[in-house]
């Protein structure tokens, strides 16, 4: 593989990147988006992966149109900015408000599939931050779906699936209780189901 090859599919280019991060954060303020950083490189085997077969998915490509201002950083070429982003391992996906708020990141090659369950858990988890649960509410179902079958995303949409309900009904722990019991029952093994086993002592 040249390194030609190896820098195009690593940068992924079908994806419209943003020039710079505040043209990414102003364009998130504007259009009501998040920001998406993603740290790469040209001799990384999970960059490379990730540019050949999870940016190219349709899937993949339309969510970050729609939900994203996404901008790019070779970390060869540009190792400021990992050291300003607090990163040092590729492939790096880090998802901010647009203040420049970090709410998630997640690092290592991610396939269509858990990429499209973490964009959506980290949306959801914005809006928990900024204590949106109406909107919370309106993206539980979304990240339910996209995350089902994920067994490292899937505790977690459960888990804060329940909060997202809790907060809604004023603080009934009911709510609560039901949701963390369902996560309970289905990945007792998990380590949100740690978090939620207080409800059963």
């Amino acid at each position: 593989m040249t390194e030609q090859y190896e820098q195009r599919i690593g940068s992924a280019p079908n994806i419209r990147w943003r020039d710079s991060l505040e043209a990414a954060r102003a364009e998130a303020r504007r259009e009501d988006k998040l920001v998406l950083a993603y740290l790469w490189h040209h001799e990384c085997g999970g960059s490379a992966t990730m540019g050949e077969s999870t940016y190219p998915d349709p899937e993949v490509e339309d969510y970050i149109e729609r939900h994203f201002a996404p901008i790019r950083f070779n970390t060869i070429e540009q190792p400021e900015m990992e050291a300003a982003l607090g990163s040092g391992w590729t492939p790096t996906l880090i998802v901010e408000d647009a203040d420049g708020t970090e709410h998630r990141r997640s690092q290592g090659y991610l396939d269509a599939r858990r990429f499209l369950g973490q964009m959506a858990l980290s949306r959801l988890q914005v809006s928990l931050d900024h204590r949106d649960f109406d909107a919370a509410s309106e993206l539980a179902e979304e990240v339910l779906r996209l995350t089902q079958g994920d067994t490292h995303r899937e505790p977690e949409a459960l888990y804060w699936s329940a909060v997202v309900a809790y907060k809604l009904a004023g603080g009934d722990r009911e709510k609560l209780i039901g949701g963390w019991t369902q996560l309970l029952e289905r990945f007792p093994e998990s380590e949100w189901a740690e978090r939620a086993s207080y409800i059963r002592l």
